[in-house]
């Protein structure tokens, strides 16, 4: 009977060994992912909002042509378009503004 209980005894600590193990395969394999994704996600974040600087010149280029247009066609008085060039412009900051706080929040939301 204690070659039995022996055994079983034995088999319980290779069991618990083994599982062990197992968890400790299972944390490291998880860590190394962790890692790999947070690799990944360094790499796309750098460029991101590559393309959002031209968009904001792009669209000052278009709104001061618009307003040079309607400067030389129409009898709006200089101040006038100029006050409407600055108020465009700084709408159009604050929008692009808002948007990067909004995908921000997305991608990293508070706890």
């Amino acid at each position: 009977m204690e070659q039995a209980a022996d055994w079983r005894e034995e088999w319980r600590a290779r069991r618990r060994e083994w599982r062990d193990q197992r968890r400790e395969f299972r944390r490291q394999r998880r860590q190394s992912e962790k890692s790999e994704k947070e690799e990944k996600w360094e790499k796309t974040e750098k460029h991101e909002h590559m393309l959002l600087g031209p968009l904001v010149g792009g669209s000052i280029l278009i709104i001061f042509g618009v307003f040079l247009y309607l400067l030389l066609s129409s009898g709006f008085s200089a101040e006038v378009l100029t006050a409407f060039f600055f108020v465009l412009i700084g709408a159009l900051i604050i929008a692009f503004a808002l948007y990067l706080v909004v995908v921000a929040e997305k991608r990293h939301p508070r706890p």
